[in-house]
């Protein structure tokens, strides 16, 4: 506000509400914040945001890189102390990217 040309007593008396919102957390914005990445896809003339995301998923929200969505080791539940109550795919070994964990 100070480099706008704000002093502390215009602060305090028309921005009072936001200053006191924001020490408790920035306000939900519901998905209208510009981000970065948005910025660059059309700097850049993309067409899609995950052309130039750095970590893309497909349209399925997978991740081809990492293998993920994977299911999840016997070894790795036990790591993490968890319990499953149903029993997952019969053919999970095949589903398991190489290198995923």
């Amino acid at each position: 506000f100070e480099i706008a040309g704000y002093t502390q007593a215009d602060v305090d008396t028309n921005f009072a509400g936001m200053i006191n919102a924001f020490k408790v957390g920035a306000p939900p914005h519901g998905g209208s914040a510009p981000g970065i990445d948005r910025m660059v896809m059309l700097l850049a003339g993309e067409p899609n945001i995950r052309e130039v995301v750095l970590f893309p998923m497909n349209q399925k929200a997978e991740d081809l890189m990492m293998g993920a969505p994977s299911p999840v080791s016997a070894k790795q539940l036990k790591e993490l102390n968890i319990r499953l109550t149903v029993d997952g795919p019969k053919d999970a070994a095949k589903t398991v990217a190489p290198n995923a964990g």
